[in-house]
């Protein structure tokens, strides 16, 4: 993938897609999509109103090293409201 210095907007899209596409992300899948600072990117998206589950996972980084509590964030559905869930909608490209 081609990486390019998007907007944190585009990247809120990009991880709000992912995330409904795969389910889940982490650090290291957001910066193979090219998406910096994850955890400021899910703090955007929760002052819109997104909200998430998170869970602390030990994984290997791309050069093999492992990493203990990296954050997982998926969406946490059953806590939201419609007016939350249009907003995602809405930020998903779906009207």
């Amino acid at each position: 993938m081609y990486k390019h210095a998007l907007s944190a907007n585009n990247q809120q899209i990009i991880i709000a897609k992912y995330i409904t596409k795969y389910g889940s992300v982490n650090r290291y899948e957001a910066d193979a999509i090219g998406v910096c600072h994850l955890a400021a990117r899910i703090k955007e998206l929760k002052y819109k109103g997104i909200i998430f589950n998170w869970v602390d996972e030990k994984v290997f980084d791309p050069h093999g090293i492992e990493h203990d509590r990296v954050r997982r964030y998926s969406f946490k559905y059953k806590a939201m409201n419609q007016g939350e869930i249009e907003k995602l909608n809405k930020l998903l490209g779906k009207s």
